[in-house]
């Protein structure tokens, strides 16, 4: 009885072993592979040729206008504001300097790199309600459609925590996320990231100026009013 036991064992062991096949042995038919686990992919490697498209060649060119990714255009929406040569008029995002970082090296830093203009303050405003508003509000009140559907922890940016924050930590919060909050510096351009900056300051000081901080005509026009 034993006898017939190892016979089976060893003919199944046999029949095994052939049907998977011998580790790198070649054949000319296609392998049978019972977990492929992505082993054999319908793509070309690059720099490859391709029978598919009319050049022969696998790697297809950009399309047309095409950048790389954290690449700043020349021309580009704010650069024109730009203090002393901070920023550079074309090149990579991720420059260790104060204008990508918000940093001086380990420590956060104070102030714009830009001049603060109306157009740049009116600029973070579009890009503030587009990104943020969703959020934290319209006003900064952390009352954004978001928190009626059980998102926490969003930072009230009247909060005088915020107010007595660095602007260059402001713009790395934006550009690597915080918390919940996830990282904004893939989908928004740096000049961008300073000019919601500027906004949030603009909306922090909407919120706690006095009548007599205005100019005359603000304040007649307000005393005006019933």
């Amino acid at each position: 009885m034993l006898r017939y036991f190892f016979i089976a064992f060893i003919l199944g062991g046999i029949s095994i072993a052939v049907l998977a096949g011998f580790r790198g042995t070649h054949s000319a038919l296609p392998e049978i592979q019972i977990f492929p686990d992505m082993k054999q992919q319908p793509r070309y490697d690059a720099q490859h040729e391709s029978t598919f498209f009319a050049d022969g060649s696998a790697s297809r060119r950009p399309v047309a206008g095409t950048i790389p990714l954290g690449y700043t255009l020349p021309g580009s929406f704010l650069q024109a504001g730009a203090k002393n040569g901070t920023i550079q008029p074309t090149g990579f995002t991720n420059e260790p300097n104060y204008y990508n970082t918000g940093k001086f090296a380990d420590v956060y830093g104070d102030g714009f790199p830009l001049d603060v203009t109306e157009a740049l303050v009116k600029r973070g405003q579009e890009r503030f309600n587009i990104n943020c508003a969703v959020c934290h509000g319209k006003v900064g009140l952390a009352n954004g459609i978001t928190s009626q559907f059980g998102i926490a922890a969003i930072a009230n940016l009247q909060d005088d925590r915020i107010r007595a924050m660095p602007d260059g930590q402001i713009f790395s919060t934006i550009t690597n996320g915080k918390n919940t909050m996830g990282a904004y510096g893939p989908n928004i351009a740096v000049e961008d990231r300073w000019a919601i900056v500027a906004y949030v300051r603009t909306l922090q000081k909407s919120q706690s100026v006095k009548l007599a901080d205005l100019p005359e005509a603000k304040q007649k026009e307000f005393q005006s009013k019933p």
